[in-house]
């Protein structure tokens, strides 16, 4: 390899663990440095056992030769090596408690950095495939990675602190046995950084194919898709997927487990070998009687060195692979990041002119086909504006435009003559309330599912939170919960009550309706109700509000019904716009589906008075 390749990376090397203590030190400083001190004193303690023992082996050799046996000095020499055995012992239980503490304000300082960098991005980047595989990456790391990077910088710290003063200790005994000492450990070493870079390579190559077996696993273990499991029959399709990505997975390893092994039998021969001649050679140099007496020291003296070496090297290599691994957190929080423009303007309490949509085209990213295709109409405050159409005509992601959930491809949207980037990004999401198609059962508690479209508002009392649950039909029931608004929500925690998707959906639209929107977007937001529920609701969501746009998506026309104008789409384009009857007159898109879905209820109404 290119030296200046080599003396780059060596280089390199201590900055992963450097930047893991600065993160240790950002997080807790008084931890931090509580065991950088516990881990000095731990390091220096061997070298003082190796001067203690050679006292010792002095004092014993001199008590056996001579008539005065000595024994007060022997008695001190065992003293003092008990009391370094127990401050040893006490000091590990310190640092032990030292690195646990600064693991855990580690990897949460970590954590926390992760989350909050992944808040940052657009619905759109977080739905690129290449952004979840890193983001996944970066989550799976950050629990114990960083942890193990600090414990494995402590271990090599420590061990660097007793390898200098042993090793000075050895070398003024004999340079041979010093050398030999700390070259043994050297082919372990190199075998365990090989292997790591095999382990990443491999693991970091099949992140999809861990995120499609973690997709399976869900399938077979949460409730939502276990009803279509079982009612399909679809446990053969699981397990077979599951085993096939696991007959994958388990085959990589082993055969990752052969070529470490391959590699690892020479390299521990080589060790044994060079840790036998240190051994030997110190041996041969304490034949004489002048070196008799230090021998058991300079023998402790290997050992220890052995052992410093071993685990200073393992520390290392460790920190080398957990390196390879934590550049997936790095990775992540150095991902591109392009923040959406936004002016200074606080967006409208009540909207005067309207929104209007101007020229409008829309494609998601990777996609060659346009979902809006210069769409341009104006939505006006006082109305609800109905949205129809076939499945991807393009219905939802007007709705998230609105919202700047995503950015138009082309065209612009302006509220009362101003474009929507002018506004404060935080005041538009604050004015703009949600009931989407997909919504979310949040597992906390009743009260929480609903005050959640309350969290940046000024007034978050209870009393909004019971008017939004009266105003979709849902107090009676939530009082009659055990523990009423504060009862838990869902089965995921202990103590949970399960909803059905018609009152998890009310839920929903509860959270949606309790904001002080000046724009609503309400994304099929009866689906899943009974028709008598569905009525009840619709007669107040419909209900147009001055200063404020309405904007109902809907398959279902007994709400289209109840709209004041209705816009029409078809594969991304306006196609029509009118109420029902002049829509109906048209005899166009709208006529049709109309008359697709009531031409049974009609037949139905008309069987009994002789009409079709």
């Amino acid at each position: 390899m290119n030296p200046r390749l080599w003396h780059r990376r060596l280089a390199q090397a201590p900055r992963p663990g450097l930047a893991v203590l600065s993160r240790s030190w950002r997080g807790d400083r008084a931890g931090t440095a509580q065991l950088a001190l516990i881990s000095l004193v731990i390091g220096v303690l061997p070298a003082g056992q190796v001067k203690l023992t050679a006292a010792l082996a002095t004092a014993l050799l001199s008590a056996a030769g001579g008539s005065d046996p000595q024994v007060r000095g022997i008695l001190v020499c065992l003293s003092l090596l008990s009391l370094l055995g127990l401050g040893a012992q006490v000091l590990s239980l310190l640092q032990s408690r030292a690195v646990q503490r600064c693991q855990s304000r580690l990897s949460a300082h970590m954590s926390d950095e992760i989350i909050s960098r992944a808040t940052l991005f657009t619905l759109s980047e977080v739905e690129d495939p290449s952004v979840q595989d890193s983001l996944q990456r970066a989550v799976r790391e950050v629990a114990f990675r960083p942890g193990m990077m600090l414990a494995q910088l402590v271990q090599a710290a420590t061990q660097v602190v007793t390898f200098g003063s042993v090793g000075a200790i050895l070398w003024t005994l004999d340079f041979r046995v010093a050398l030999l000492a700390m070259l043994a450990p050297f082919p372990t070493l190199l075998a365990q950084i090989l292997q790591g870079r095999r382990a990443h390579a491999l693991e970091h190559s099949r992140s999809e194919e861990r995120r499609r077996l973690n997709y399976w696993q869900h399938l077979a273990s949460q409730p939502n898709s276990m009803k279509e499991v079982l009612a399909f029959r679809l446990a053969p399709v699981v397990l077979a997927n599951h085993r096939r990505l696991l007959a994958g997975i388990v085959g990589a390893d082993l055969r990752l487990a052969n070529r470490n092994f391959r590699l690892a039998i020479p390299m521990v021969i080589a060790t044994a070998v060079l840790t036998v001649s240190a051994q030997a050679t110190a041996v041969l140099i304490g034949t004489d009687a002048r070196h008799v007496a230090g021998l058991l020291a300079v023998i402790q003296a290997i050992g220890m060195l052995q052992g410093s070496m071993q685990q200073l090297f393992g520390a290392v290599s460790g920190m080398y692979v957990n390196q390879l691994y934590l550049r997936n957190v790095n990775e992540f929080l150095a991902l591109g990041h392009t923040p959406p423009p936004q002016g200074e303007l606080t967006f409208p309490q009540e909207i005067v002119a309207g929104v209007e949509f101007r020229g409008v085209s829309f494609s998601y990213p990777g996609s060659g086909q346009r979902a809006l295709e210069n769409v341009s109409f104006t939505l006006k405050p006082g109305q609800v504006t109905a949205i129809v159409g076939l499945n991807g005509a393009g219905k939802s992601t007007l709705g998230k435009l609105l919202g700047r959930l995503y950015e138009p491809t082309e065209g612009s949207i302006v509220v009362d003559g101003v474009p929507l980037t002018d506004f404060r990004l935080d005041s538009l999401r604050d004015r703009v309330s949600y009931v989407f198609q997909n919504y979310v059962e949040y597992q906390l508690s009743v009260g929480e599912n609903i005050s959640l479209g309350l969290v940046h508002e000024t007034d978050q009392g209870a009393g909004r939170v019971e008017a939004a649950a009266r105003e979709v039909g849902m107090h009676e029931h939530i009082a009659s919960l055990p523990q009423g608004y504060q009862t838990q929500a869902g089965k995921l925690f202990t103590g949970g009550v399960e909803f059905s998707g018609g009152q998890w959906q009310r839920l929903a639209i509860a959270r949606g309706t309790a904001r002080s929107a000046s724009v609503r977007v309400m994304d099929e937001p009866t689906a899943a109700l009974d028709t008598i529920t569905e009525a009840e609701l619709l007669d107040t969501l419909a209900t147009a509000s001055a200063g404020r746009v309405s904007l109902l998506i809907a398959h279902r026309f007994s709400s289209v019904l109840r709209a004041d104008r209705v816009l029409v789409f078809d594969r991304g384009r306006l196609v029509e716009d009118g109420d029902h009857q002049e829509l109906m007159s048209l005899g166009g898109l709208y006529a049709q589906m109309y008359e697709a879905q009531t031409a049974g209820h009609q037949g139905v109404a008309g069987a009994g008075t002789g009409a079709r």
